[in-house]
């Protein structure tokens, strides 16, 4: 697979949709219970490998046994799993949790064959008010997390208050100049195709009450001809679409969501109604995830200046660089923070 499709998708393809969200962290909830166990499942199957996980191991290195990592913004627990793993392979323990503002339950809802025994998860936890006493944490971890908060300024503080003069903190952050940004251009543009100018979803909707005999719908069979034609030359938009937009993987989702539709439909067209309203949500979820991102991304000169502020905070080893998963696959920078 060429290495422009591996970017991170913020999506869980062929995922079953569950139902309403009700709050905005509610979007990434519905993520973390569909059972991935990272944002970019779509990508790397199972946990983090190659130069990420060797970035996460190199800084558990340097942890003795019982000494507590805090992984903030945990999700379904890839990086506390991780910590886990390499504490076990050494024959020690860590004192490991979990902090997510999301409703995690990592235990319940997450697919991997490693138990997690022995890791605290902490669900509807900011990252900016932790509890944990100062000084008492000897790591914090944090990929993909902390610059999706609304106070980065407060977050940064409040790590600082945890790791004391002691601890130390590591980001991955995603970056401008990454494939995950790069990709997002074409997710976005697939959103406003599916939602603002197709509105296919709308039109499944109408196409499949019209064969259900809802009030709602046209009753005439002229009408629902002519549902089923407006569906149709939406769907070859969409077709032409994923064509032009590779990265686009919101789009295979939604194929996918269709096709399942439309098989029920020819069974029960009432269940196929409730599976679309499902699926409608999921993708809408999707779509507000995205935004997220967008708005989470950092430039050079953000990444800089958040350097910076750890410099003049007395962090004076602090270290930003960039990781490459491979050649020519900028996955973000990083920021080890250090006294």
């Amino acid at each position: 697979m060429p290495l422009e499709e591996r970017a991170c998708a913020v999506s869980h393809e062929h995922t079953m949709p569950t139902g309403p969200a009700s709050l905005e962290s509610d979007a990434w909830s519905r993520l973390w219970r569909a059972g991935v166990l990272h944002s970019c499942s779509t990508a790397i199957e199972g946990n983090y490998d190659g130069e990420i996980a060797a970035f996460w191991n190199a800084r558990f290195n340097g942890l003795q046994a019982r000494q507590r990592v805090v992984d903030i913004g945990t999700g379904n627990g890839a990086l506390a799993l991780l910590a886990k793993q390499h504490a076990a392979k050494r024959g020690i323990d860590f004192d490991i949790h979990g902090v997510d503002a999301a409703d995690i339950d990592p235990p319940r809802w997450a697919s991997t064959a490693t138990p997690f025994d022995g890791i605290t998860f902490h669900a509807r936890t900011r990252m900016e008010d932790l509890p944990f006493e100062a000084g008492s944490v000897a790591l914090v971890t944090s990929q993909y997390a902390f610059e999706y908060s609304r106070a980065r300024e407060p977050a940064l503080q409040e790590i600082f208050r945890i790791i004391g003069h002691t601890g130390t903190a590591a980001f991955l952050l995603h970056s401008a100049d990454s494939l995950i940004s790069m990709t997002l251009r074409q997710q976005h543009e697939a959103c406003a195709l599916l939602f603002d100018e197709t509105r296919i979803l709308d039109l499944a909707h109408q196409w499949i009450s019209s064969l259900a005999g809802s009030p709602a719908s046209t009753s005439t069979s002229q009408g629902t001809a002519q549902i089923q034609q407006a569906f149709q030359s939406a769907s070859t938009r969409l077709v032409a679409a994923a064509s032009a937009l590779p990265e686009a993987a919101i789009l295979r989702k939604t194929f996918h969501y269709l096709h399942a539709t439309l098989e029920q439909a020819q069974g029960s067209p009432w269940e196929a109604l409730q599976y679309l309203a499902n699926a409608r949500d999921d993708l809408e979820n999707e779509r507000m995830r995205l935004q997220h991102l967008s708005g989470a991304i950092m430039g050079l000169r953000e990444l800089e200046g958040l350097h910076g502020q750890c410099i003049a905070a007395g962090y004076a080893s602090s270290l930003l660089s960039p990781l490459d998963q491979a050649a020519g696959s900028r996955m973000g920078w990083t920021l080890v923070v250090s006294p």
